[in-house]
């Protein structure tokens, strides 16, 4: 590694961030920021590291091979490399609506990382940890943006939302990598926080456009995330700006949608959702895997979803089993499903002593409804837990926040946690 050109790129992405803090609402002070920014550009280190020594590289090392790619491209002809390269008119012409959509999606979603680590690389010279350092400073704001308004919206939590937004271990890990996870949660932050500025704070409809770009973003990285949230966005606007109950918007809205997605069944392809979400389980049954679990085949038949629903829940929260785990990653999977197990038990344990807190806002439902129902998307149609694991890192962090604070309620923002010097003077 170029150790003086990763000090420099550290420095110059640490400058521009702490410059930003200065003007941001809800910003982290200087300690903080080196603190959080040290943290994303070390996981995305050991990211790379991991997967190259004990993986054979996986997707991570193939991206920064393609950003070198780009690299030479621009080097080789600049024009194609900004202008010419992803050209959707020729994909269909060349192979039709229903295959060129597709395909230009694809290379859209590569492009929203290698393009711009393709410039980066002028500096880098193709160093991977170099250009880790470039990558941070883009998913740090994933974190920092939802940071922002769950601070805004709970300014009791803001120390633990701080701690699970940053730095528990899953998200810290898997939303640092060189993947598209870390851009898909770069989109849906900024998404949330702009219809939240838009909603609650500053109608300006500049909130508006930028909103409805990010939700580009999100359909471009991974679409089946950005329709299911469009589910509970609808809800949430019908609570803020219709003025509807909670219990009304949130539990209507899921049973309309839910009867649609059913009865779109007597419908031909492509308007048949539970036939496309059948054939969305048998192309990652196409695929290997060395761990996999055995999922029942999902149909066009409702009744399928109903009794599969065991099998999804037992994906998805249980798997894999202890007994069953291969690799560090997947026992470290089996550490989070026993703790998220533990947050659920606490809750009615405890009898949900954090609901004063949670329950009066419709965005907090519109983030549990959102993480549920991805969850058992993922359930019901992926049979790998290499794959769950990293799919479901963005819901499951928000679980994990929405979890903890209604199992502990106002035991989180106790100074007994957070100020230890209060604790001793005390004594």
């Amino acid at each position: 590694m170029n150790y003086i050109l990763f000090l420099i790129a550290f420095l110059a992405f640490y400058f521009w961030l702490f410059r930003f803090m200065k003007k941001a609402t809800h910003g982290l002070n200087p300690g903080q920021l080196a603190f959080v920014f040290t943290g994303k550009v070390l996981a995305s280190c050991f990211y790379g590291w991991l997967l190259l020594h004990y993986y054979g590289g996986d997707d991570t090392w193939v991206i920064h091979e393609d950003t070198l790619m780009e690299w030479e491209q621009m080097k080789i002809n600049p024009l194609r490399f900004f202008v010419y390269e992803i050209d959707l008119r020729q994909y269909i012409t060349d192979m039709g609506w229903k295959e060129g959509l597709p395909y230009f999606r694809m290379k859209l979603e590569k492009a929203i990382i290698n393009k711009p680590l393709g410039i980066f690389n002028f500096y880098s010279q193709g160093n991977f940890y170099v250009n880790m350092v470039a990558f941070s400073f883009i998913s740090f704001w994933g974190s920092f943006w939802l940071y922002q308004v769950l601070a805004d919206l709970m300014p009791g939590y803001k120390k633990w939302t701080f701690l699970v937004l940053f730095f528990y271990p899953p998200a810290l890990f898997w939303l640092s990598g060189l993947r598209s996870d870390a851009m898909l949660f770069f989109f849906f932050s900024l998404f949330v926080s702009r219809l939240y500025r838009k909603w609650q704070i500053m109608p300006a409809r500049a909130n508006l456009w930028v909103a409805s770009l990010a939700w580009i973003g999100m359909a471009v990285v991974k679409a089946s995330f950005a329709l299911l949230l469009l589910i509970p966005i609808f809800a949430w606007w019908l609570t803020v700006r219709k003025k509807w109950p909670l219990k009304k918007a949130f539990g209507g809205t899921t049973l309309v949608f839910l009867g649609l997605f059913f009865l779109s069944a007597a419908f031909p392809e492509p308007f048949n959702l539970p036939n496309a979400v059948a054939n969305i389980q048998q192309e990652f049954f196409k695929l290997e895997g060395n761990t996999r679990v055995d999922l029942p085949a999902l149909s066009s038949d409702p009744v399928t979803y109903i009794k599969n629903l065991p099998a999804a829940l037992d994906n998805i929260f249980l798997r894999p089993y202890p007994w069953d785990a291969k690799g560090i990653l997947q026992y470290v999977m089996v550490a989070q499903n026993f703790f998220i197990i533990c947050l659920v038990v606490l809750v009615f344990i405890r009898r949900f002593p954090g609901r004063g807190d949670l329950v009066p806002h419709s965005l907090l439902w519109m983030l549990f409804l959102l993480s549920i129902s991805f969850y058992l998307s993922i359930g019901y149609t992926i049979p790998f837990p290499g794959a769950t694991i990293r799919y479901r890192v963005i819901p499951e962090t928000l679980l994990v926040w929405l979890l903890s604070i209604g199992a502990m309620g106002s035991t989180l923002t106790h100074y007994n946690i957070f100020n230890v010097y209060k604790k001793q003077k005390n004594l």
